[in-house]
């Protein structure tokens, strides 16, 4: 949170006042996506499902290099093991284990995301968790939604100074930045449990909206 005041200003918030809440919306079409999905294997020796993950992610991610995803935009998101056990009669008896292996994957292009997608399927991912939409750089689109507020803070001190008949200062003696958002779009869909054979539908991007909020302070 910020405040700004005008020099001189300071003490004289406790006189004639009008206090308003300006908010101001931005939206933008996203320019950056995160896929997150991986591998999940299941054996009754731990080393042979850590082998067969091992092989399997491996795949995945040569295959991703093969299409133009460089290391930088691959990266690990978890690694889990999961020790699995059969209950019955009262007793729990280990029957295997479960490796997972999920990876974030960056795209910088929203029209590739379908086939990256794809790839990753066709080499052996079988574990979707979400795809997030996001912006590389959200600060342009703030500004502009903060200047909006500013704008918004204004307009409505005015309509409330001519309602009561008030000569209001244009040039307010306060202004405070309340909250910053960004509402990012929930994901198209979200898959547990992916078949190998799989085709990832195509995504549809939607916008963000960004939006900034002010509280602003005019005297009269």
């Amino acid at each position: 949170m910020q405040e700004w005041y005008m020099p001189m200003q300071r003490n004289k918030l406790m006189a004639q006042t009008i206090t308003v809440t300006g908010r101001g919306t931005v939206t933008a079409k996203p320019d950056t996506v995160i896929i997150t999905l991986g591998v999940r294997t299941e054996h009754a020796n731990v080393q042979e499902a850590l082998a067969e993950n091992a092989k399997r992610a491996n795949a995945v991610i040569h295959a991703l290099k093969a299409i133009g995803v460089s290391d930088e935009d691959i990266d690990t998101a978890s690694f889990s093991i999961y020790p699995k056990y059969n209950y019955s009669n009262g007793t729990n008896t280990l029957t295997g284990y479960e490796v997972e292996h999920i990876f974030d994957i960056i795209v910088k292009d929203t029209k590739k995301v379908g086939n990256i997608y794809d790839t990753a399927v066709t080499s052996g991912a079988n574990v979707a968790r979400h795809i997030q939409f996001r912006l590389a750089n959200e600060q342009p689109y703030y500004q502009q939604a903060l200047m909006l507020a500013v704008k918004n803070a204004k307009e409505k001190a005015i309509v409330i100074a001519r309602t009561l008949g008030l000569p209001m200062q244009d040039i307010p003696l306060q202004i405070r930045e309340e909250s910053r958002a960004a509402s990012f779009p929930p994901a198209p869909y979200s898959m547990t449990t992916l078949a190998e054979s799989s085709t990832a539908p195509p995504i549809q991007t939607q916008d963000i909206t960004i939006t900034a909020t002010v509280q602003a302070v005019f005297s009269y």
